[in-house]
């Protein structure tokens, strides 16, 4: 039983809500995480329309969000903390595509993707 209420907020963060983008599919795609630095893209061509980065879990907190943006690099990095032993769900838009990336970093500051 536990699991399924820490699977549930997974679930939703990952379809998100109905509205615009609620029926639209996403794919998996990492982003470049780099100790506290998180960067949706580095290609100066891309356009990032939205995005959101949040633990996951009992501790749900929103650390990054924004919608509707229009962003490119080197706007399209940032700056958060982020800690070990923690699992993170982004999700995101980048050139009208939908994307989402789910990561955890270990305790030698390790990111591990989750989606694989």
């Amino acid at each position: 039983m536990r699991k399924l209420i820490l699977l549930a907020p997974l679930v939703v963060f990952l379809t998100g809500c109905p509205g615009r983008d609620g029926l639209k599919m996403s794919e998996h795609r990492q982003v470049s995480v780099d100790g506290d630095r998180v960067c949706f893209t580095v290609d100066k061509q891309d356009v990032l329309s939205r995005y959101q980065l949040a633990t996951n879990g009992q501790d749900y907190k929103v650390l990054l969000s924004a919608n509707p943006v229009r962003l490119s690099y080197p706007d399209t990095c940032f700056t958060t903390h982020l800690e070990a032993g923690v699992t993170y769900g982004v999700s995101y838009a980048l050139n009208g595509k939908n994307y989402f990336y789910t990561f955890i970093i270990d305790r030698e500051g390790n990111v591990l993707d989750l989606g694989k």
